[in-house]
């Protein structure tokens, strides 16, 4: 059963002064959760072709400085990085086969021979060629198509989109910005607000 509380609400990792004790509660709780969490291992999976390998060893420096993303997220990592590679391979097919399905199309030709009695005839036969059917699509744009659609969720799982790491930002600038007011407007609680021009 959902929660019918958080229903469609981004979890905060920062909190301020001005969240609700729940709030505080579960930002505490999570960071301490994740504190004993092992770290994700910097050596890519076996089971990665090349191109998995390789943003594997790009990616994971990078989400190590974060310091969100643990050793229980590799499978989404793993999973970015497949779909990556399928991304890869699909460009590169698309790349030496063209953007066409390729058919094979009998085209005709005339051809000189001699008969029985040696004499010079024309004969007309069909060789098979191979032509791009551009009626048909290559069938490798739907799968780099999916692969875009899952890398983008799978990026934005793990905090590995702009937006993501903008939303961390600013709750973050939000949340000094609300310490600093506090310790101004600790002398009296109105704050900044003058009366009779004092």
């Amino acid at each position: 059963m959902a929660n019918i509380k958080h229903a469609g609400r981004k979890r905060k990792l920062n909190v301020g002064d001005d969240d609700r004790p729940y709030q505080k509660r579960q930002s505490k709780k999570f960071k301490e959760m994740n504190k004993d969490l092992r770290e994700v291992q910097p050596t890519p999976p076996s089971h990665l072709d090349k191109h998995g390998k390789w943003l594997w060893r790009q990616i994971v420096p990078e989400l190590q400085k974060i310091g969100n993303v643990k050793y229980l997220d590799q499978l989404n990592l793993a999973a970015l990085c497949s779909a990556y590679s399928d991304f890869r391979t699909a460009e590169e097919e698309i790349a030496k086969v063209g953007p066409y399905v390729m058919a094979l199309v009998d085209v005709p030709q005339v051809l000189e021979c001699q008969n029985a009695k040696g004499k010079k005839v024309q004969k007309i036969v069909k060789i098979p060629k191979e032509v791009q059917d551009k009626s048909r699509p290559n069938p490798m744009f739907s799968v780099k198509n999916t692969a875009e659609r899952t890398m983008k969720t799978l990026c934005a799982d793990l905090g590995m989109s702009f937006n993501a790491r903008a939303a961390a930002n600013i709750e973050s600038e939000n949340y000094h910005a609300q310490n600093k007011n506090s310790e101004k407007s600790s002398s009296s609680p109105l704050g900044l607000v003058k009366f009779n021009g004092v």
